[in-house]
């Protein structure tokens, strides 16, 4: 068998290290361009930088994203705080209800402290349906020491509609 370029004429297979070499360099800078492409879609998706100003610039633009996380946790700690505060001291008056009316549609929040006297979200619907609402959406959520309730009711007979302030006397009632 003769040999041409390294390679065998009846091993198509084999190949030499030089080129096992070569190919791994190919698929390298192959890998790196991709890379490349996929880094500057994200930091200049409007035009192409060469690689080094891509990098300088991707550097900065991790810098700002790195103080603008930096900002939004501040803020968190600083919201939760307010709201650990409010537990605290008695500036923020609890229970805090209000009620929306709009139409036929009425929707009432109402925020607890978790310390107060406990109440059930079927009690508050109830007063709903009572005085002629269909409970359209009951939410309640947990958050720290708060407890946040959200009601959503739509009168059953439009013409009719719905008393806001006899709902709110039967949920204060309720309440305290």
């Amino acid at each position: 068998m003769r040999r041409q370029r390294g390679r065998e004429l009846g091993e198509g297979s084999s190949m030499s290290w030089k080129e096992q070499r070569n190919l791994r360099e190919k698929e390298r800078r192959m890998r790196m361009k991709h890379l490349c492409f996929t880094l500057s879609s994200h930091v200049s998706p409007t035009h192409r930088l060469p690689v080094p100003q891509l990098i300088d610039h991707s550097a900065s633009y991790m810098i700002q994203l790195k103080e603008k996380v930096n900002k939004l946790r501040e803020k968190k700690k600083t919201l939760l705080g307010e709201v650990g505060n409010h537990s605290e001291g008695s500036s923020f008056n609890l229970p805090k209800l209000s009620i929306c009316s709009r139409g036929s549609i009425i929707k009432m929040n109402l925020i607890m402290d978790l310390n107060m006297k406990r109440v059930m979200l079927h009690e508050l619907v109830s007063v709903f349906e009572e005085e002629g609402a269909q409970v359209m959406s009951a939410n309640l959520q947990n958050l720290n020491d708060r407890i946040t309730y959200t009601v959503t009711a739509q009168a059953i007979i439009c013409r009719i509609g719905i008393d806001p302030s006899r709902i709110e006397e039967r949920l204060r009632d309720i309440i305290f």
